[in-house]
Parts: C-alpha cells; structure tokens; sequence
C-alpha cells in the first residue's frame, strides 16, 4: 500500500491558502496527497515539535511573528529534519541568500501557476520514493536494512565500510565502489574513503563537506570537479520561478 504524501501549507493569507488545495484537488481525490492548512509559522512549528510529520511544505516567507525563514531554520536546526522539503513562496520577486541555509527545494512567487506547484509537488513525491529506498548489507551471517535517507556518508576503512547515520554507526565488509554505483543521486562521492548523504551538507566549500550534525569530511584533489559537476546537476532543478 502506498503511504499519502502529506503537504502542510503555511501562509497567512486564506486566499493562498485555499488556491493551493484547490490546485492539489486532483490529488487529494486520487488519494495520493493530504493537506493541512495553517495560518501562522507558530502553530505549524507546534505541531511539527509535537512529532507530526510532514514531507513537503509550502511555505509564507513574510509573516508578522515567526517567519518563513525563521521556520524553516528551526526544522533543520532545532528539530534535526533535513527530510521535510521546503517550498517557500513569497509576492517579492527576490529572496535572502539566507534561505540557501535551509536548503529549500524550491522558491516560488505570487500569483501562483497551478502547474508550478504540482510540479513541485511531484518533485518532492519522487525525492521522498528515493528516501524510503534501502541500503542491505550483511553482517555476522545476518541481513540488515538502512533506509538511503538515513544515511548521512558511507565511509572506507581497509576492507570495511563504516554506515554513518542518524543513529549511529554500523560497519561490514565491502567496498565502497560497489555502493556508490548502487546509490541513489544525492550521495556524492568526494573523497577514496567517502560517499555523502548532499541532503545533510550544510555548507560545501572547495576542500571540505560540513554535515548538518557537524561532522566535517574532506573533499580530496581528486574528486572535487566530478563533485562540483554532480552538485551543479542536482541544483540545476533547483531554481527560482522567475
């Protein structure tokens, strides 16, 4: 079974509000989507503290209390969640860089197009597939699963990978080639001992990686460019309405 695909759509303005779920109508008839609706950044940060669960929000970014940005760096720092994807709209034509920091999947301006946003919607519904796809490994005679989206970077040592993710550590025998020709397109290779998770870099430089959780990798002379090409790609889908 399917499991529905659950859209929060935060804006302070009802007519937004409701032109969003009249576009995502068809999907919700379908039974692929659910929405909410909530007119302030305080009572959806409320909830999401409280443990609901969301995977795409669209997102006001001029509010008079708790802000779009404000949010949105309180999911990815306070609440620890790289995974809930971020659709910031806004009637300014132009946005802070600082959004940049929350690692929104997308930026879209008033009037709203409806196939804009099911565009977006669909992007998401693809990421979050890939996200629930799972890496198996085997260990002591015995299988295990991690879920690729909880991986944050495979690393090598010697003739062991070491499984690094939101919960802990995990290590077996293999060969880091091998994962990486069988890993999703968000994990990028950037080093002979490392494959990393890019929905947890917070910040790339030339000659380092800083995940979210403050692990810092290095980026070696030899695969900086095919990791500079590969990141260009992913954000080539990532651009603003204009």
């Amino acid at each position: 079974m399917v499991r529905v695909f659950c859209v929060a759509i935060c804006d302070d303005e009802e007519v937004v509000c409701g032109q969003i779920e009249s576009f995502l109508e068809p999907l919700v008839a379908e039974g692929q989507v659910r929405t909410d609706v909530f007119y302030s950044g305080e009572k959806l940060y409320q909830e999401l503290a409280k443990g609901r669960r969301y995977d795409l929000i669209f997102l006001d970014i001029e509010f008079e209390a708790m802000d779009g940005v404000e949010l949105g760096r309180k999911i990815r720092e306070e609440l620890q969640d790289e995974t809930i994807h971020i659709v910031y709209i806004s009637a300014k034509q132009t946005y802070a860089m600082e959004l940049f920091q929350i690692r929104p999947l997308n930026f879209l301006t008033k009037p709203l197009l409806q196939s804009k946003v099911i565009d977006n919607v669909e992007k998401a519904m693809r990421l979050s597939r890939r996200y629930n796809d799972s890496f198996v490994f085997h260990k002591n005679k015995q299988q295990y699963r991690e879920f690729y989206g909880e991986i944050l970077y495979f690393e090598s040592k010697g003739r062991k990978i070491h499984i690094h993710t939101k919960r802990g550590t995990h290590e077996f025998y293999g060969k880091l080639n091998e994962i990486e020709e069988a890993a999703p397109n968000d994990f990028i290779r950037i080093h002979q001992s490392y494959l990393v998770n890019n929905t947890y870099v917070k910040k790339w430089t030339y000659e380092e990686a800083y995940l979210a959780n403050g692990t810092k990798l290095s980026i070696s002379q030899l695969y900086r460019k095919s990791a500079r090409m590969k990141l260009l790609c992913q954000n080539t889908g990532n651009e603003s309405e204009e």
